[in-house]
Parts: structure tokens; sequence; C-alpha cells
């Protein structure tokens, strides 16, 4: 009896397998960005899969695909549109001067830490083929190692640290499907410094942002100087005072030897 349901157990876990190796194995991601200086990101993102096997799931290609996009952890937000093309179906999401702060995702993660951006790309099981995972926990290493990565970053500066191939100021990754992946994919980079004027710079440098409260007490004199000017254009002006009397006119008195 255990010999039956062992067996059972094997044909299923080997059919699962094979399902997730026609699913997997044509999912692609392909990304190239490059970092501004002003900590804003301009670039693109490809999430694709081969039309035969999302044909072979469900007639509706679109349907498969948003189907199959659920075992990929969220990525980093921008605008996004449909792609295809003969063979590939998916989405594709630009990014034009966006904030550094979205692309700390649960798929990439691109930070400034002081002097220096931080990238990093984990490639944990964990984090894919978790809709299928819900079925069988054990095929999520298999998900991940079927899928296939094509990755690019240019930083600003000088790349210090990366498990990547290093090219000037850019760093690339190519991960094959049905290979072994890495922990993550990472790099770490020179960031120019901020603009010594600004309140960043000098909360970044720990020092006491006297430039930012100087600036808000003069803005607060000029305030005042102006809320006066305006009181007294406002006051009434007091009427001119009277010319003080003259002393009285003298009347004459009878000249001397005038007749009485």
């Amino acid at each position: 009896m255990n010999r039956r349901f062992n067996r059972g157990r094997a044909l299923r876990v080997a059919v699962c397998l094979l399902l997730l190796a026609a699913l997997s194995s044509c999912m692609e991601l392909n990304m190239g960005l490059t970092v501004n200086a002003d900590d804003t990101v301009d670039g693109q993102l490809l999430l694709t899969a081969r039309k035969s096997v999302l044909t072979s799931r469900n007639k509706n290609v679109p349907a498969a695909f948003a189907e199959l996009r659920q075992n990929i952890p969220a990525l980093p937000p921008g605008e996004e549109a449909t792609y295809e093309d003969s063979q590939l179906f998916g989405t594709q999401i630009s990014y034009h001067r966006a904030p550094l702060a979205g692309f700390d995702s649960e798929s990439v993660k691109l930070v400034r830490d002081g002097d220096f951006y931080r990238f990093t790309l984990p490639l944990d099981p964990k984090r894919y083929g978790g809709k299928i995972a819900q079925q069988n926990p054990q095929q999520q290493q298999a998900f991940l190692k079927l899928m296939s990565f094509e990755i690019s970053v240019t930083f600003p500066g000088r790349v210090i640290d990366t498990n990547g191939t290093v090219n000037g100021r850019s760093v690339t990754w190519k991960v094959d499907s049905n290979k072994d992946k890495p922990a993550e994919l990472r790099a770490v980079a020179e960031a120019p410094p901020r603009p010594s004027g600004s309140p960043v710079a000098a909360v970044d440098s720990g020092g006491f942002p006297w430039l930012l409260v100087g600036g808000g007490v003069l803005l607060v004199l000029l305030l005042a100087a102006v809320g006066v000017l305006l009181l007294r254009r406002r006051r009434p002006t007091a009427p001119a005072a009277a010319a003080p009397a003259g002393p009285a006119p003298t009347v004459p008195g009878p000249t001397a030897g005038s007749p009485g």
C-alpha cells in the first residue's frame, strides 16, 4: 500500500515539474536602467513569456500571461504597456526621470545610501512561483531555476563592488534558464555629492542645517517688516493743528497836541 502511494506521489511530482518547466523556462526578465545624478532613473523593464506556452494553457493570451505573472514578485511601478512580437507576449514598463524611491520593491531594490548607490535583485526562491507553490511548495526552487534574467544598470559614479560584469560605469548580469542562480545580483557605486545648499545634503553630512535655519529666520523678518509697513499705511493721519493766534492789533491813540 505504501509503495503504491509513494509511486503515485512521485508521478504527480514529476508531472508537476514537467508542467512547471514548460511554464517557467520561457519566462524572461530583461531590464536596463540608468541612474541619474539627481536620484532619478531612466530605462525599461521587459517581462515576457512564449506564446506557445501561453496558448497551451489558455486561448486568451493576455489572460494566460496575467495568470502566470502572479508568480513574479512586484515590479517597480512605471508607465506600463503591452509587449508582443511573433514569439513573445508580455509587459513593458518604461521609466523616465522616475524617483529613486519607487525602486524599493519586492523584486528590485535600488537605493541611495549616503555617498553610494546600492542595487540588489534578490533571487530568493520564496519570492518566485508563489501561485504554483500553493499546490506544491517544492516547486519554487525549480520555477526560479528555469527562469532567465538579463540585467543592466548604469550609474553616474564609479562601480566599487558587484558580482556582475563591469564595463565603465555599467554593470551587466546574464543568468540563463535551467542554470543555478546566485542568491542575488548586486552592485555598489559611488554617488555624486548633492549640492551643498540642499537641505538633504546637510542632513546626510550630519551637520546642523545653518543655511536652512538662516533662510527661515530671514523670511520671518521680511514678513514682519512688510506687516509693519501695511499697518502704517492703514493708520489715519491726524488733522493739521491750527496756527497759534498772533498778537492783537494795537489801536493808535491820539497824537500829542491834537484838539481835545
